[in-house]
């Protein structure tokens, strides 16, 4: 069978300028996904390098280590370091209400001496080694998502800690 060979040339033409929006579109999108994974490595959407800050508390010789970026059900830890020498034999950390609501702390450690409950949340005592300084950590969980603000005493002096938790 011997075919026309000019009816099977077919001849499209290029459309120059849907061919510069996709070019442009296809650029904006590979940065905006660069910028997604990079910002994730970073710790922007948890767990890492900006998420990761210190606060200390302004006359009682203790700071504060934690993840201000967290996801919502995901435990994480609270670490606090006693910086100087603190007065008396223990440290009472107060855990307030707003965190509570919404999350818990699941464990200490040190374990706490004591642990009690109020309305305005949670008072941790733990007993200090002989040189009146070390490390506490609390696990820590939130389920709800959403800003919420860590409000922690620690005899008797109030920290607030900004967190924003992601789904």
């Amino acid at each position: 069978m011997v075919s026309d060979p000019d009816s099977s040339d077919i001849e499209i033409e290029a459309n120059q300028g849907f061919e510069v929006i996709w070019s442009r579109a296809q650029l904006v999108l590979q940065w905006l996904i660069g910028a997604v994974v990079l910002a994730g490595l970073l710790g922007v959407f948890g767990d890492g390098w900006l998420s990761t800050t210190t606060r200390t508390f302004p006359s009682v010789p203790l700071s504060v280590t934690y993840q201000r970026l967290l996801r919502a059900n995901a435990p994480t830890d609270l670490t606090l370091a006693i910086t100087g020498r603190l007065p008396g034999e223990a440290l009472e950390l107060g855990v307030g209400s707003e965190l509570l609501d919404r999350g818990s702390i699941g464990s200490t450690q040190p374990g706490a001496a004591n642990v009690s409950t109020t309305a305005q949340g949670v008072t941790y005592t733990f007993r200090l080694g002989p040189d009146h300084g070390g490390h506490v950590m609390l696990k820590l969980s939130v389920r709800r998502p959403g800003p919420v603000d860590m409000v922690l005493t620690a005899n008797g002096e109030r920290l607030v800690l900004p967190l924003f938790v992601f789904p």
